[in-house]
């Protein structure tokens, strides 16, 4: 036999090298396709792991803060919150992200559909209950899911919520001494349900509700609660509202802050939680939302608490916070005014009539409106409010302008929980209306409220106030006017009259709930918060209007008493 030949030789390495780098070949890509299918299967494993988290917080969700079609923030029941979105990473790819770290992906999209309880479609984050979110890989296919929050978290605008927090309280009292911001710093909250709440063992930030100082622990529906630290005493603070429309509790820490610390002047979080440690409420407040004094310095110093504005938006939507509106108290201590808006005014105009009936309760027709007209004022604090005239230093409370001063009055001192009439000059509405001798009944000056803009009130839209002018206001450079309270109506809102062929009835618009405290005439609040009066104050009948076929003329108000309206 005789050996290969050269060239034979270089044919056969030739034929084994091709298939060498064949084999090599194949296997290199097998290799590759190996590592992208574990690649791929990676990803698919991270996005369903990622999947799984958000699916148990959003069924763990108490409710979703802000939606869009790329991002959704939710809070959990644990009072957590998370925000998922899509995010661009540092290789320029798309990833599905919480709270800006990296979860899984790359992904080619992500998109998410707020929806309510009947499944239709919502973008209010406040109606969110369900939340479906699809994912897209780069390779086109979808990831889906249909998921709603915990059934049994109760919406927050069905139960107890944070309304008001003076985070920034001045530096004095009503009386004028000094207080420190842990005594003066408070939380409201109200019962936005119908059912009244045990509110032993809550706590506000960890530290526990211990001590009921005025009111009751049972916190009902359409009442507020008022927490201060332990060692504060708000009545002496502010002019505090009565039992009737706030309890006051006290905590066991000395301040509202966590771990008992007060309340941070520029940012904080405020965590309501039950006797069971569940978050009720919760809010983190910045002082750009409100509540941040315009100025500490200088010679007004006007300080607010931080309100809510509507009991149905989310609490934690900024633009759902704002300054007080509310005049509680202000001092002057040399040549410095400090005014503190929160809680209540010291005085409340809790009823108007501006379009009375043409017949007073004697039986015979006036013809001047004016002299039916009256508003009444009510003392909702601790506090008595002396309301003297002192003409030698230039001090008096007056209704619409300095120029109508209440110049006459039954009694000047009103004393907690009381209420007094005022009407102009020229009316009678003790006589007018059938009223008690005891009902304290107070005059302007001049024959209108509204003067001298007015000859009486209007019959359409129009806002009366109550002004306090004291001469210890600013000095040395004359006197300065502060609005203590002031009542917007109009026929919509009610005091409208009814008119029929046989029958007219007129009624005064009046205040529901001084409960809301901060809230009472906030935005659509308010709007809810007045209507016509329901209590009949007298009636006449008039034999020869109507064609002498007579007419029934019913008046529905109740000056100088608990509105009829009231709960």
């Amino acid at each position: 036999m005789r050996g290969l030949t050269f060239i034979e030789i270089l044919i056969t390495v030739f034929i084994l090298g091709i298939i060498v780098i064949g084999l090599v070949s194949i296997l290199s890509n097998s290799i590759d396709l190996f590592l992208l299918k574990s690649e791929e299967r990676e990803v698919i494993s991270n996005l369903n792991t990622a999947m799984d988290r958000l699916t148990r917080d959003i069924r763990q969700g108490r409710r979703v803060l802000s939606l869009s079609s790329t991002s959704f923030s939710i809070e959990l029941s644990t009072g957590v919150t998370h925000t998922y979105s899509l995010i661009t990473g540092a290789d320029g790819k798309s990833y599905l992200g919480v709270d800006g770290q990296i979860l899984a992906g790359p992904i080619s999209s992500i998109t998410f559909t707020g929806m309510k309880d009947d499944f239709t479609y919502t973008t209010a984050p406040s109606d969110i209950r369900i939340i479906a979110f699809t994912i897209t890989m780069t390779d086109g296919r979808n990831m889906a899911s249909t998921v709603a929050l915990r059934a049994e978290m109760p919406r927050v605008t069905g139960e107890v919520v944070i309304t008001e927090i003076m985070y920034y309280p001045p530096s004095k009292d009503k009386n004028s001494n000094n207080v420190g911001t842990s005594n003066s710093q408070f939380v409201v909250i109200y019962n936005n349900s119908n059912t009244p709440v045990d509110l032993r063992g809550w706590s506000i930030n960890g530290n526990q509700f211990t001590t009921l100082v005025s009111g009751t622990w049972t916190l009902y529906p359409g009442k507020s609660a008022v927490i201060g630290s332990s060692g504060s005493n708000l009545i002496d603070t502010y002019y505090f509202p009565l039992p009737y429309y706030a309890s006051y509790i006290k905590t066991s820490s000395g301040g509202l802050g966590l771990n008992g610390s007060p309340l941070s002047s520029n940012s904080d979080t405020v965590v309501l939680r039950n006797n069971f440690n569940r978050v009720v409420d919760q809010i983190s407040y910045s002082s750009t939302w409100g509540g941040y004094p315009k100025s500490t310095s200088g010679r007004y110093r006007d300080f607010y608490s931080l309100v809510r504005k509507s009991l149905n938006a989310p609490s934690q939507d900024p633009n759902n916070w704002g300054d007080s509106q509310n005049l509680n108290f202000v001092i002057n201590q040399g040549n410095v005014d400090y005014v503190a808006y929160c809680l209540l005014p010291k005085l409340v105009i809790t009823e108007v009539m501006y379009l009375p009936c043409p017949y007073v309760i004697l039986g015979w027709s006036n013809s001047n409106q004016n002299e039916r007209e009256y508003i009444e004022i009510h003392n909702p604090t601790y506090s008595s409010i002396d309301l003297t005239i002192d003409w030698s230093k230039n001090n008096f409370y007056s209704v619409y302008t300095n120029s109508n001063p209440i110049y006459s009055s039954t009694k000047w001192i009103l004393n907690p929980g009381e209420y007094a009439v005022v009407s102009s000059s020229a009316a009678n509405i003790k006589s007018y209306y059938g009223l008690s001798e005891s009902i304290i009944y107070m005059k302007t000056n001049s024959p209108s409220l509204a003067s001298p803009t007015y000859t009486n009130l209007p019959d359409t839209s129009f806002t009366i106030t109550l002004l306090q002018r004291n001469q210890s206001f600013n000095p040395p450079n004359g006197t300065k006017s502060y609005t203590i309270d002031y009542f917007y109506y109009s026929p919509s809102l009610g005091g409208f009259p009814y008119t029929s062929t046989y029958l007219d009835r007129y009624y005064s618009i009046e205040i529901k709930n001084l409960g809301l405290l901060g809230l009472f005439r906030r935005e659509d609040n308010y709007v809810r918060n007045v209507a016509s009066s329901i209590g009949l104050c007298y009636t006449v009948f008039i034999q020869w209007e109507n064609n002498n076929q007579g007419k029934r003329y019913e008046v529905y108000c109740s000056p100088g008493s608990k509105n009829s309206i009231s709960p």
